[in-house]
């Protein structure tokens, strides 16, 4: 049997090779339903989870590992480290002092919010590539540097004009 992939028509004659209706390449379709698949017979298991997990070494050493906070290291070469979270505080701090200061150019505040926020945000880049394992928010970090740059440059222009008009 064949099908138009266009409109779906179907025919049974095997020796056609294009559609009646619309001119598309027939597709030959198979009919028969896909075997079934038999599986072997489920495996038992331990029925009692909780001594299981505490009577495994692996999971007591995983244990003190983690209550140290030394990483868990797996034996040989690979270590897998137990990632608890990157500090972003000062990257999210130079994000809120340059919209801070966007905010405020207005009420003279963008100098000195700007001039934080680019601070900050120098000091969260320079963990970020010192200690990238403890210290993430690098995009957070440029984000918090531009707005403070646009709020800084913009304030002090404000400055310039009011000092030109007296």
């Amino acid at each position: 049997m064949k099908t138009c992939p266009i409109c779906k028509q179907t025919y049974t004659d095997d020796d056609q090779n294009f559609c009646l209706n619309d001119g598309g390449i027939l597709v030959k379709v198979n009919d028969d339903p896909p075997p079934t698949v038999f599986m072997n017979q489920a495996r038992t298991t331990n029925q009692n989870w909780s001594d299981a997990a505490t009577n495994s070494p692996w999971n007591n050493q995983q244990n003190r590992q983690m209550a140290n906070n030394q990483p868990l290291g797996v034996q040989g070469q690979n270590q897998a480290f137990a990632v608890q979270g990157q500090n972003q505080t000062l990257p999210t701090i130079s994000l809120i002092l340059g919209i801070l200061g966007i905010l405020l150019i207005c009420c003279w505040g963008g100098v000195p919010f700007g001039a934080g926020a680019l601070v900050t945000g120098y000091l969260a880049l320079g963990n970020v590539n010192r200690e990238p394992m403890n210290y993430g928010g690098r995009g957070v970090a440029i984000g918090g540097m531009i707005t403070g740059a646009i709020a800084l440059a913009t304030g002090l222009f404000w400055i310039f004009i009011m000092a030109l008009s007296k």
